[in-house]
């Protein structure tokens, strides 16, 4: 699949979420950590502890407590905790076709080792964080808005003639793979600099913990915010990308 050279994008997060609801629920994630680096360990050789090891596991519920990457500060990675697993890249390592690729052997690997009941589900989502260069200090982010997206915001209910500050606005839909979000804030980059990002997001229902049906959950759900993206940069923001 073809990348655009000038790409706002940051970063593309996969996530599985699944519930974590007693004391026996607790008791599989410690052997989860180093059953699935034995199967990866050749690929995702570099371990960090993300929180440290005398918290308890069930107040780090939905929260990744151990990092796996490619190489000490590098990408591709993926965490896992209780609760949890993502696979997290960044744009100048993105290709649709890798990222898939290392999905499909992530989650092999974690339904492998880890021993879902029968009529256990497994949430998923995918994730994809672009920036913008913003200066607020200087410019209209509301006509940024306007002129850049294909979105039309404005307000008449207050006589500000200032410009605005943040900007925090958000589209939220129910879809066919669960729930679409497309949410813009200010923020900063890698570099701290200022600018806005646009989060495009979706939420699948619970679905079989199966890699067929998670695998094509993620193909369908990747092609949405591929759509999405080209429809609301539509025009000289998106020729900008190329």
């Amino acid at each position: 699949m073809s990348k655009l050279p000038n790409a706002p994008l940051v970063e593309v997060v996969l996530e599985l979420r699944w519930k974590i609801i007693n004391k026996s629920d607790l008791s599989k994630i410690p052997y989860l950590y180093g059953d699935i680096y034995s199967l990866l360990k050749s690929k995702y050789p570099y371990r960090e502890s993300i929180v440290p090891p005398e918290i308890p596991m069930d107040i780090l519920i939905n929260q990744p407590a151990h990092r796996f990457r490619v190489a000490q500060n590098d990408y591709p990675l993926f965490q896992v905790g209780p609760g949890i697993l993502t696979l997290n890249t960044i744009d100048s390592k993105y290709y649709w076709d890798s990222f898939s690729k290392n999905s499909r052997e992530l989650i092999a690997a974690f339904l492998n080792v880890f021993p879902f009941q029968n009529e256990e589900k497994i949430s998923p989502s995918i994730l994809f964080l672009d920036f913008f260069p913003f200066d607020f200090s200087k410019d209209d982010a509301y006509s940024f808005i306007n002129d850049k997206f294909n979105i039309v915001f404005n307000q008449s209910f207050f006589p500000n003639h200032s410009l605005p500050k943040d900007i925090n606005l958000g589209f939220f839909y129910s879809i066919s793979n669960g729930d679409l979000l497309v949410t813009f804030k200010k923020g900063l980059n890698n570099k701290k600099e200022e600018g806005i990002i646009m989060q495009t997001k979706v939420n699948g229902n619970p679905i079989k913990p199966e890699l067929k049906e998670i695998t094509l959950w993620f193909e369908k759900s990747h092609e949405i915010c591929s759509d999405v993206f080209k429809n609301i940069t539509e025009g000289e923001l998106y020729k900008s990308f190329k």
